[in-house]
Parts: structure tokens; C-alpha cells; sequence
């Protein structure tokens, strides 16, 4: 019954608050951008930080930038953002901030070098392309600096591409690695351009440490049907020189050990260049935060013989590591689980939780209401009373102010 309990708690934390009859993904903002002389839409999820009680939780959150971020692509990986975010006992990949930025000029913007030939079957005239490099100047000189100044960030960033703004993000990757702290890659068209950056990343990545990085490479099957990844490899028909790029792409990462790029890649021999798209944002955010993956066993947390209260901790300090800057464990998560052991008069093991809670968070006043009501459970009426009193002088919510006031008029 309790473990029902608790599950459903954090279900109904992870549901974000709906208003005449709507459900809202996102918001829209915008940016002016003086290095490319236009205003520049951008799409904004935020993750819920409330709980059933109506509690603010304040937190920075790491963030995803989305390019060829219109509105379908944008709805797919901002529930996918919000469904494996949403804590409880299964903590995938960190709740986090995404940033869809659609397009205006996609082949100009998405492109890093002007191509000096592309065939007609591509369908762009080489003069709208090669504009990459103005448009990651926007991106590193106006569009992060908004999103920091007016969200709530965490100093990690992730991006996120399909095909050309794949590209983009590769070129980033090898030339301006420090901009972003991960990279998820499906199906770059990295045959763009005579195979340009292809044949740059292959010395780069022999070269440059990539210290702190990571890459999640997606490859979709792009080739003619009776044909393996054997057999195009020795191929020379344009039809088939994206895939033959990426597998010798592929190459080039895997035989490059002493960058400390931490690279993974796969090849969907189901899926073509468009459909690939939704499977490979979910695989690439799993690998990507492989180190965060933990499963709180709350079937033996509560049992009085646990031994293990200090795993949790543990896990964050790793997640801390991993990320490059303190990443605490979840004030609403240690708040249930102090909460759980009051009820069974575990006291000593919720004392531990919530003094984590406050060592973590000491500006919250949910922490030393917590604090409060476990000196109620266990009698200790004064003690209730002082952090009761501190909770107050954090922020005065009536629930708290109720409690305090029904203890000092019983004194």
C-alpha cells in the first residue's frame, strides 16, 4: 500500500498544471539577432517544479538546444523531456530546460561551409548555403546569453540535430567543443560539401582533446534495397555517399581512444533518414546520461534493516562529477523518503534525510517544515516550534503558519 502510495505521488508531481482545457508544451519567446540581422523565434519548456501540495521547488536545469526546432519536433522531445525527468524512483536523465530553435533559412544557417558544387537532385542552390558560422555566433553571443538571463540554467548544455543541423552540430563538435557539453547527431549530412568536414574530423579528432564531452552518433539506413554496410562502402554512386560518409565517420571516432571524447553510436538497419528521428532523440539522450540512470528501491528503503541510506548521496556526487558542477539530490524526492520513515518512527534515518535536505537547500523553507514535523512525531513540541519558526522566516506559507500557531497556543 505504501509503495502504491508513493508511486502515485510522484505521477501526479510529474503532471504539469493545465488551464482552460488546454495542454501546454511550451511557450514562445524570441531574440533579435544582430549578426544575422533578423528576430529569431525560439521555443521554451520548462520543467514543473511544483508538487501535489502546490510547493515551489527552485532549481537550475540543464538545457537542450533543439535545432530544426519547429513545433512537431519540439512537442516529441519536450515529453520525452518531461516524462523520463520526472523523477520518482527512476531518475533516467535529469529534468531540463529545451530550447527549440526553428528555422528561417535552413540551408544557409544549418551549412558551415559554401559548397563549391551540389547536385541538382539535392535541390539548393549552392548560394544560400555556408552561413553556419554566423549562426553559431548567434547562437554562442545572443541566444545562450537570453535563455541564461531570463531561465533558471544549470551551466550544461546539450545539442540536439537531425540531418543538416546535425551537421552543424558536428562542425561544432570539432571546432568549437567547449560551446556545448554533449552532442546528439542523427544522420548528419556529412557527405555535405565534398565531404568537408568529414575530412577535417578525421585529423581533428586524432589532434584535439575532447576532455568533458560527449557524442551520440545515429546512422539511419539511407541505402538501396539488397545492399549491406559491407557492400557500400565500396560504392560510388552519390545515392549512397551519405551513409558511406557516416560509417567512415563512425570510423574516425572509434579509432580516435585518446581524445577522452566519450562516444557511442548506432546503426538503425530499420529505420530510413526521416523516421529514425524520434527513436534515435531517446537513445542518444539514454546513452548520453547513462551515468544518471538510478532506481531508488523503495521495496527495501523502508524496510528498519536497510543498510545503504548513503547510496543516494553517493549517486549525486558521481552525477556531480559526470556533469561539472553540484548536482544535488532532489529536495522533493529526500522529502518523501523522510516523510515515509516518520510515518514508520524510523526518526534517526528521516533526521538523515532532511539534515541532507537542508545542507543541500538551506533557504528552503519545505526543508525546515519537514524538520518540524518530525519533532511533532516525536514529541518534541519545542523543537517543532524553532523550525517551524525558521520555515516562517524563509517564507510565510499558511500550512506551516497553522501548525505553529496550534502548537503555541497548546503551550
Amino acid at each position: 500500500m505504501k509503495l502504491i502510495f508513493w508511486t502515485l505521488f510522484f505521477i501526479s508531481a510529474a503532471v504539469s498544471a493545465q488551464t482552460h482545457n488546454t495542454i501546454t508544451i511550451g511557450n514562445l519567446d524570441s531574440v533579435y539577432s544582430t549578426v544575422l540581422h533578423e528576430n529569431r523565434k525560439i521555443w521554451i519548456s520548462l520543467p514543473d517544479t511544483s508538487s501535489p501540495d502546490g510547493i515551489f521547488y527552485p532549481e537550475r536545469f540543464p538545457v537542450v538546444y533543439l535545432l530544426d526546432g519547429d513545433e512537431n519536433t519540439f512537442a516529441s522531445v519536450a515529453v520525452m523531456l518531461k516524462q523520463m525527468g520526472s523523477g520518482g524512483g527512476n531518475t533516467s536523465f535529469p529534468k531540463m530546460i529545451l530550447v527549440g530553435v526553428p528555422n528561417t533559412n535552413r540551408s544557409r544557417d544549418l551549412t558551415p561551409t559554401r559548397a563549391k558544387f551540389i547536385p541538382a537532385q539535392v535541390g539548393i542552390p549552392a548560394s544560400q548555403s555556408g552561413g553556419g558560422e554566423n549562426f553559431i555566433s548567434f547562437i554562442e553571443k545572443e541566444l545562450m546569453p537570453h535563455i541564461d538571463s531570463v531561465y533558471p540554467t544549470a551551466p550544461y548544455r546539450l545539442l540536439m540535430g537531425h540531418s543538416f543541423s546535425a551537421l552543424i552540430a558536428m562542425h561544432i563538435l570539432i571546432n568549437y567543443p567547449a560551446l556545448f557539453n554533449a552532442y546528439l547527431a542523427i544522420d548528419p549530412s556529412m557527405w555535405w560539401d565534398e565531404q568537408h568536414l568529414l575530412k577535417q574530423a578525421e585529423e581533428v579528432l586524432q589532434k584535439k582533446m575532447f576532455t568533458g564531452r560527449s557524442l551520440f552518433l545515429a546512422v539511419a539506413n539511407t541505402m538501396e534495397k539488397g545492399m549491406d554496410t559491407i557492400q557500400v562502402k565500396h560504392d560510388t554512386d552519390f545515392s549512397s555517399l551519405h551513409i558511406r560518409s557516416l560509417l567512415q565517420l563512425g570510423h574516425y571516432l572509434s579509432s580516435s581512444k585518446k581524445n577522452e571524447l566519450a562516444f557511442n553510436w548506432k546503426y538503425y538497419p530499420d529505420y530510413g533518414h526521416g523516421p529514425v528521428t524520434l527513436i534515435a532523440q531517446y537513445d542518444g539522450l539514454r546513452s548520453i546520461f547513462d551515468f544518471y540512470n538510478f532506481t531508488i528501491p523503495f521495496g527495501e528503503l523502508f524496510d528498519p534493516s536497510y543498510k545503504k541510506d548513503g547510496e543516494i548521496a553517493e549517486h549525486y556526487r558521481e552525477i556531480s562529477r559526470q556533469m561539472g558542477y553540484t548536482v544535488s539530490p532532489p529536495e522533493q524526492l529526500i522529502s518523501v523518503i523522510s516523510h515515509g520513515l516518520t510515518a514508520q518512527k524510523q526518526f534517526t534515518r528521516a533526521l538523515y534525510f532532511l539534515t541532507m535536505n537542508i545542507d543541500n537547500y538551506p533557504k528552503s523553507f519545505h526543508a525546515y517544515g519537514d524538520l518540524g514535523d518530525i519533532y511533532i512525531a516525536m514529541g518534541d513540541k519545542q523543537k517543532a516550534i524553532d523550525n517551524y519558526s525558521k520555515a516562517l522566516s524563509l517564507y510565510n506559507f499558511p500550512g506551516i503558519k497553522t501548525k505553529l500557531d496550534k502548537l503555541l497556543l497548546a503551550k
